[in-house]
């Protein structure tokens, strides 16, 4: 199979369906860059404002502001770092966690209302390329 003509058909497939889950589940106002911070937060715990910045690929004033609407929004909070008390730890506040989790849970219950319209054959597809498709992001 042509590498060429698999990257021309992930592309507008990944972004298409990426959107339409966007589109069809709420979005409580948080644009992607506050949306991904707070579920970094959520997941992985608190994180240094410079690791957030870094992992979003912004500079750091652009990192600063987006927790800091997260804080106005009562998602997350900022404290001294435990171990450099020069550096600041951003961390999700219950509100933020329940947050992540119901927008997690809504795009979830919107993908198994999709998935089951479809074959038992084209899940089984799906399901077959899940492992490559996480290699996929993987790959340096």
């Amino acid at each position: 199979m042509k590498i060429d003509y698999l990257a021309r058909e992930l592309r507008p497939l990944v972004f298409r369906l990426y959107y339409v889950v966007r589109r069809e589940t709420p979005q409580h106002q948080l644009t992607l860059t506050q949306a991904s911070v707070l579920a970094t937060l959520v997941t992985d715990g608190p994180q240094r404002m410079s690791a957030l910045a870094e992992r979003e690929g912004v500079r750091m004033p652009s990192m600063t502001d987006v927790v800091a609407r997260l804080e106005r929004l009562g998602y997350a909070r900022r404290a001294p770092d435990p171990v450099d008390r020069r550096a600041v730890l951003a961390e999700a506040t219950e509100q933020g966690t329940r947050l992540i989790e119901e927008l997690v849970r809504a795009r979830e219950e919107f993908l198994s209302a999709r998935l089951a319209e479809l074959g038992e054959t084209d899940r089984a597809a799906i399901a077959a390329a899940l492992p490559a498709l996480w290699r996929l992001l993987e790959v340096n």
